[in-house]
């Protein structure tokens, strides 16, 4: 199997596995279900998955199917490529960020919310965020 191929079942796997989760969720007015755009740095198959998600009704969306070690630009028109075509009405929220350009860079993209492992990691050196600096 391509690592294309592998990508593209990703994708399909998951726009299944939310179908089977809008289909079990017993709380939909307190739990959000947010799906996560697939496919990798395949600008046609990233397109094809946030298209196929967007059919559904989601009270929003996560923007994944990146392993973290990609160029600045690879990762950026992923990002790009997934903001694009998501709704802009509804939180689009990018997973796993590393670094501070990345979330000023992904903000004017159309990023709405993120989880960044900067602070994790500089806190590991003794370094602290506050207010303050």
């Amino acid at each position: 199997m391509t690592e294309r191929e592998r990508v593209k079942e990703a994708s399909e796997r998951t726009v299944r596995w939310l179908d089977r989760c809008i289909k079990a969720n017993i709380n939909p007015s307190r739990q959000n279900i947010f799906p996560i755009v697939q496919g990798g740095l395949n600008d046609d198959l990233r397109k094809e998955c946030v298209l196929a998600l967007n059919k559904r009704n989601t009270n929003g969306y996560a923007i994944g199917g990146l392993a973290g070690g990609e160029a600045k630009e690879d990762f950026w028109r992923a990002v790009h490529v997934s903001t694009e075509y998501l709704p802009f009405e509804k939180p689009r929220y990018l997973m796993g960020v590393g670094y501070p350009v990345d979330l000023v860079v992904c903000s004017v993209l159309g990023v709405d919310m993120f989880d960044c492992v900067f602070c994790t990691r500089t806190a590991r050196f003794g370094t602290a965020f506050s207010r303050q600096g």
